[in-house]
């Protein structure tokens, strides 16, 4: 577990808005994995690191074990249901994803969202549909709030990731099982190509983009998948 430094977006965001590749160039580029500030690292000795992320795993279990939906607990989303992003609504699984980190200049949220939602019914195996019809709303500090709802195709799924794409929309969304190599659970990508985004670079894409280079993307994130602050979720 690492920790992450927050930054405050301010207005740059609301300039920054325009595209999934018109991103910031802000100085400052935060990796989603590491402590950029040197004078953070100095102040915060070894000790109180490892006891930190030691209070932040008991959080973890703490609220795991509070879960009541043991199919959950021990599911693929085990890590989003933790998060709150995973709810049970009758007989069905509900996912709201709200994507406001658009870009790698800025840990914090930005003031503006892109919510993804979805829902499937809920089986004794757990399995990912073929087909999944999702909703997404962006708002907050938009000129005008965007509202639009589709279908997501089954194009990848391994034990680790799956891949859904909108041919229609040109989005795709990646859902890990862990925010171990990413550092988040999720990615959210508009305006690519269904073969965009695959098995073989999406764990890598963060770190090969490039600012310079126009074909270069950088995935939408969840704040609230990101973080590593575990009090954010105990209900």
């Amino acid at each position: 577990m690492t920790i992450l430094v927050l930054c405050s977006c301010g207005q740059e965001n609301e300039q920054a808005k325009t595209s999934q590749n018109t991103i910031s160039k802000d100085s400052s580029i935060m990796s989603l994995n590491s402590v950029t500030d040197d004078k953070v690292k100095n102040k915060t000795t070894e000790p109180e690191i490892v006891d930190w992320e030691k209070h932040q795993d008991s959080l973890r279990n703490e609220i795991l074990n509070g879960k009541k939906n043991k199919f959950l607990r021990e599911s693929f989303l085990q890590e989003m249901y933790i998060r709150n992003v995973v709810t049970i609504s009758k007989d069905s699984l509900v996912v709201n994803i709200p994507f406001n980190l658009h870009g790698p200049d800025c840990g914090a949220p930005d003031c503006y969202s892109t919510d993804i939602s979805f829902t499937f019914k809920l089986a004794d195996i757990f399995i990912f549909p073929k087909n999944l019809q999702f909703q997404e709303h962006e708002h907050g500090c938009v000129d005008k709030e965007l509202k639009l709802s589709g279908i997501f195709q089954l194009v990848e799924e391994t034990e680790n990731h799956v891949i859904y794409y909108s041919t229609k929309y040109k989005r795709t969304l990646v859902i890990f099982n862990s925010n171990e190599k990413n550092g988040t659970t999720a990615f959210y990508f508009t305006g690519v190509g269904q073969n965009r985004i695959n098995g073989q670079n999406v764990y890598t894409i963060m770190n090969d983009y490039n600012e310079d280079d126009k074909n270069s993307i950088y995935p939408f994130t969840s704040w609230v998948l990101t973080t590593n602050e575990y009090e954010n979720f105990i209900r």
